[in-house]
């Protein structure tokens, strides 16, 4: 399939109205699992169970075999059969017209021998009859930006809030971590897919679609090995080109883990120095954590690029001075001084003790000197091409002054030509995140991670402007 008929094929992959699950039961947690993530995401649509041995399962009305289902209607089939029993399912499947499956059975190549046959089986008769198959060995999806989740997995917590944060995982219990943490910090999802042991459907196609998606600004993925390196290579060519990061944590820097990775989906771990290479090259960015993930994708999925590597820094504290300082220089944050003419603004603007700096101590007169004037007096500076500045966590609605703060920061970040990112004075609650997400503001909660964030940050802008100088094809 060339790839524009493989994006058709995936849009509506990904947004069924109709949708078949053979093999559910209510003697596992799977079907089960899919009804409430469906609920929870608002689906519309209607799921048909397929069971030979009920009429219905968990209350919804079941068909007793494949031929029973309503036809020409199906744009979609959950199968979740005993392997031995799955490649005649497909072939039903297929012969009523049904092209679209995920497979969540397991018992394939992740774990050798005869899998690796019946998975290769699999493979062969759905390329040989255009079918899409995600899994085996995967939970399913959700789309969260058009209310379908087709999802199995029962660890994602949270409102399932739609953004433009796409997530792709090859571990299915690992991936619902990433979601939930990006769900708990109020940053929405787009898609979220789980690949399991990629039979047909491998991550790089996952991500080629990702790339064309209009609802998706991030792609982060979820890696233990790739499949398909010159394809890898396109995308990430096109996602440079859209100015959409991937940033990827990738399992596989010891033997162990690449050890756990091939018995886990059967993935190819590949070599790690030459993959952090080829990723460095073509603008990947590569994480070590899910905290240091969720940063990330955080702060691109808020913040339009800077136009230059000059960090600027406000904050109330000589000490916290200090400590961005350190970790701006541990991470390669170039924090450049400040223009003559800035220092004399700003000396006219704060107390006669203040030493006007970069990172910037206002002291401890913070709020009462005019952040406003400070925070453009700093902006204007040509050597800033992002401010990170102090601000307040509101706590609930009625606190009067961190709304006046936040609300003139809000306005500011519109106006300005540079993005602007804020470090909370106090503890963040949830009321907090979820005003921040309300008004597209980027926070750093922990200075370690978020200052690690702003640091893919700024070089993934240096990447894309030199890319840019070196491409004349960009839009």
């Amino acid at each position: 399939m060339n790839s524009l008929h493989t994006h058709d094929r995936m849009k509506g992959f990904f947004s069924p109205r109709h949708i078949a699950v053979i093999g559910a039961s209510e003697n596992n947690l799977w079907f089960g699992n899919m009804l409430d993530n469906a609920r929870r995401s608002n689906f519309d649509g209607t799921i048909y169970p397929v069971n030979p041995k009920a009429d219905e399962v968990w209350g919804v009305k079941a068909y007793r075999k494949i031929s029973d289902l309503p036809a020409g209607i199906i744009d979609l089939a959950v199968i979740i059969l005993k392997s031995q029993l799955v490649l005649d399912a497909v072939k039903e499947l297929s012969s009523a017209g049904i092209k679209n499956i995920i497979l969540l059975s397991s018992g394939y190549a992740e774990i050798g021998g005869e899998g690796i046959t019946r998975q290769m089986q699999l493979q062969r008769y759905c390329r040989d009859n255009g079918i899409l198959l995600m899994g085996p060995n995967c939970l399913g999806f959700m789309n969260m930006a058009e209310n379908v989740s087709v999802f199995t997995g029962g660890a994602v917590e949270g409102n399932l809030l739609a953004g433009t944060i796409a997530v792709v995982g090859q571990s299915g219990a690992t991936s619902e971590i990433v979601v939930s943490s990006l769900l708990d910090n109020f940053y929405g999802i787009s898609l979220y897919a789980t690949t399991g042991n990629e039979a047909v459907l491998t991550v790089e196609d996952y991500m080629e679609y990702l790339v064309h998606d209009d609802r998706t600004r991030v792609i982060a993925g979820f890696i233990e090995g790739f499949r398909n390196i010159p394809k890898l290579k396109e995308v990430a060519y096109e996602a440079a080109r859209r100015r959409i990061p991937i940033i990827v944590i990738k399992v596989g820097r010891s033997e162990k883990a690449q050890k756990a990775a091939s018995s886990h989906t059967g993935a190819l771990a590949g070599n790690d120095g030459v993959l952090d290479g080829f990723f460095r090259q073509h603008g990947i960015i590569r994480v070590d954590s899910i905290e240091d993930m969720v940063a990330t994708a955080g702060i691109f999925s808020r913040l339009a690029l800077p136009g230059g590597k000059g960090l600027g820094i406000c904050t109330l504290s000589g000490g916290l001075c200090g400590l961005y300082a350190d970790l701006c220089e541990l991470y390669g944050i170039s924090l450049p001084s400040l223009t003559e003419a800035t220092i004399k603004k700003l000396t006219e603007a704060l107390p006669d003790f203040a030493q006007p700096d970069n990172p910037l101590d206002v002291t401890g007169s913070g709020f009462q000197t005019g952040m406003d004037r400070i925070n453009n007096i700093l902006l204007d500076d040509e050597n800033i091409d992002l401010l990170v500045t102090l601000t307040l966590s509101p706590k609930n609605s009625e606190d009067k002054l961190a709304h006046a703060v936040n609300d003139w920061l809000a306005s500011l970040k519109r106006a300005s030509s540079k993005p602007i990112a804020l470090i909370p004075f106090k503890e963040m609650t949830d009321y907090a995140r979820s005003y921040f997400n309300e008004n597209g503001l980027y926070y750093i909660e922990q200075p370690q991670t978020g200052l690690k964030a702003v640091s893919h940050f700024m070089k993934y802008a240096e990447f894309i402007r030199n890319f840019e100088q070196n491409h004349d094809d960009t839009e």
